[in-house]
């Protein structure tokens, strides 16, 4: 049994109050996206590896978890959420106007660095909205993002908005192999002026590309500030185009009362390629990890023969529990617990049931409980002090007194 005391790397027990902690969390969002029109779908832990290797640019196959089939077909845990529902949405079979799609699951994928290896497995909670192309769709869904984060009690907080469309455009100027993309978009995300220019002038990119791509490790922050200075970067008009898109989000971004909580990052490139226009990611003062990535993706359903705009966005629901410990934010999601004593086991049982039927949770083994009824000397008492009761009725309306206090 020498590894009968140990996990996996990259997993991870969670106890009681955690997982209640979590739940806690997964519902008030749920019940936030309820009431945007989300609803909730689940999609197999299993999907075919060919689903992702067929879609290049999605994810690094080194990163997938395999298995194989007792067909012989290679099987991944599932490493993407947003992948499996566009496949779904696009074999539903059904008339599709707008489709507002909630979820919560587990991603599982084989992390890169070995400062990594404790996400392997994580839990993301999401939405996506399929249907045809709205710019006020892409507003709402940044104004739900800053309303998520705002519901489960954080402050300082905000989303930075990128545009996914202003840096394919400039990629076709310069149309470089997957490789070189790939080196330029990892040196872009790390803000790496120094080694991004030793990349373009290794591989001889034109003078204009190379300093616009060296401007974009700048162009972060402001939003007003950021798009002034980006217009006069566009190399064409579809990098113009999508920076007067950008603007107009902000534009009424701005007219919802939400200012505060957005920047502009055209160095914001993500390593998932099917991003087609806006994107976002949700950061938390002080925390270095994004805690929310979203953003429209019209063409990924194209893979599944069918032409369906999209956009949406993921929780990392694991990175946001660690922000609001670190930040010490109580949930508020302690139930009271009452604990029922008496001599007559029976007579304990029979009300302890009755109490459950009303909504009240008891443990009848829980010394510690919030709230104590001895029915046997037909006393009830929590951390404030005690009453007396006389009948069920009586005990009933006086559970309900000292839940209110606890």
């Amino acid at each position: 049994m020498q590894f009968g005391k140990q996990l996996p790397q990259g997993v991870a027990d969670l106890y009681s109050n955690d997982y209640e902690n979590k739940e806690y969390i997964i519902k008030q969002i749920n019940q936030l996206t309820k009431l945007y029109g989300f609803k909730p779908i689940q999609t197999p832990t299993f999907e075919y590896y060919d689903l992702f290797m067929n879609m290049p640019g999605t994810l690094d196959p080194d990163q997938m978890i395999k298995l194989i089939d007792h067909d012989g077909k290679i099987l991944v845990l599932r490493p993407d959420a947003t992948v499996p529902i566009a496949r779904m949405v696009a074999n539903s079979n059904q008339p599709l106007e707008v489709e507002k799609l909630s979820y919560v699951t587990n991603i599982f994928r084989m992390q890169n660095g070995e400062s990594d290896v404790f996400s392997r497995s994580f839990t993301q909670l999401g939405v996506e909205c399929f249907g045809k192309k709205n710019r006020y769709v892409d507003v709402e869904m940044i104004a739900l993002a800053i309303e998520t984060l705002k519901t489960v009690g954080l402050q300082r907080y905000q989303i930075d908005l990128g545009q996914a469309k202003f840096f394919q455009a400039l990629m076709d100027e310069i149309n470089p192999t997957p490789e070189l993309q790939r080196e330029i978009q990892e040196k872009l995300e790390q803000k790496n002026e120094f080694e991004l220019e030793q990349i373009l002038n290794e591989n001889h990119v034109n003078e204009k590309a190379k300093q616009v791509l060296t401007q974009l490790t700048y162009l972060f922050g402001n939003p007003r500030e950021v798009i002034k200075k980006a217009k006069p970067l566009a190399l064409n008009s579809d990098m113009l185009q999508a920076i007067n898109e950008l603007e107009w989000i902000v534009e009424q971004i701005n007219g919802l009362g939400l200012s505060e909580y957005i920047s502009i990052d055209l160095g914001l490139v993500n390593n998932l390629n099917y991003y087609t226009g806006v994107m976002f990611q949700g950061f938390v003062h002080d925390f270095g990890r994004s805690v929310i990535q979203g953003g429209r993706y019209d063409s990924l359903t194209e893979q599944f023969g069918i032409k369906v705009d999209a956009i949406g966005f993921g929780v990392y629901l694991d990175q946001l529990i660690d922000v609001l410990d670190q930040q010490d934010i109580s949930l508020k999601n302690d139930t009271a617990m009452i604990n029922v004593k008496s001599q007559n086991s029976i007579y304990a049982f029979q009300v302890a049931n009755e109490l459950r039927r009303n909504g009240y949770a008891v443990n009848l083994f829980d010394q510690k409980a919030s709230i104590l009824i001895d029915l046997d000397e037909k006393l009830i008492s929590n951390h404030k002090g005690n009453r007396t009761f006389d009948g069920s009725d009586d005990l009933l309306k006086k559970v309900g007194q000292f839940y209110g206090e606890n």
